[in-house]
């Protein structure tokens, strides 16, 4: 099964472009400032960051960590069993008359196969250059553990699909690399709120698809409002209540 979507997104100018628009409305964004611990407030006024630069204090602190959800926030919230997975993606080259056409998005699924395409960005190394990755089918680890190795046997796989799917191609990657998926045992997100925390784990793998409506919806539960949709809760991912499906 083969999905595509005309409209070309490169993440790296999208991210860009909500760094920019978040600058503008008075955020202050920092880089290279890890947090290390979390806490609710001893005067029950709101949340502390402590990072290796200082610690800060806000009454709602959004946790977005990805695959460092569980160590930040397990001793403090129940959370549902997260698998954090070693993805790897690959760079392929587009060829002859393909070279100038921008490549749409596409997931393609069967009975062997489960691959996605996206625009290349910064790492495609060459114009034009079409990211390919696997959905799921990586190795378990934890956030703080990935060796960022990409294993020959997933190479291969993504080699063999593209030379068979993708003519317009080169099945040979100009650039490999790894990231992190962390996965519920649903494949739903979480987004929810706890105190005075906003756990979202915009996860499974495709939460970067609804970025500018999951910024809504946590500046929503951040603002006190309640979750949009009772299976994206704690309590749902956690069997407590029935969601809505």
């Amino acid at each position: 099964m083969f999905h595509a979507d005309a409209g070309v997104l490169d993440p790296d100018r999208a991210m860009a472009a909500m760094l920019r628009l978040a600058a503008v409305r008075g955020a202050d964004i920092r880089f290279d400032t890890p947090v290390t611990h979390l806490a609710a407030s001893p005067f029950g006024d709101g949340a502390l960051v402590h990072t290796d630069s200082g610690t800060f204090t806000a009454p709602v602190a959004v946790i977005a960590a990805g695959g460092w959800l569980a160590p930040l926030m397990g001793e403090m919230v129940r959370l549902p069993a997260l698998e954090v997975t070693q993805q790897q993606a690959f760079h392929l080259a587009p060829r002859g008359p393909y070279g100038d056409t921008p490549w749409p998005i596409f997931i393609y699924r069967d009975a062997a196969d489960h691959f996605y395409g996206l625009p290349g960005g910064r790492d495609g190394e060459v114009p034009g250059a079409v990211k390919l990755g696997e959905h799921h089918g990586g190795t378990v680890t934890a956030a703080a553990g990935r060796d960022g190795v990409v294993h020959p046997a997933g190479r291969e796989r993504a080699i063999k699909f593209a030379a068979k799917r993708l003519p317009g191609l080169d099945s040979q990657p100009v650039n490999e690399l790894t990231c992190l998926y962390t996965t519920t045992p649903s494949e739903d997100f979480i987004l929810d709120r706890q105190g005075p925390f906003v756990i979202a784990s915009a996860c499974s793998g495709h939460g970067a698809k609804f970025a500018t409506l999951l910024g809504e919806i946590i500046a929503d539960l951040a603002a006190g409002k309640p979750p949009p949709d009772p299976r994206f809760t704690l309590a749902a991912h956690l069997g407590t209540i029935r969601p809505n499906v």
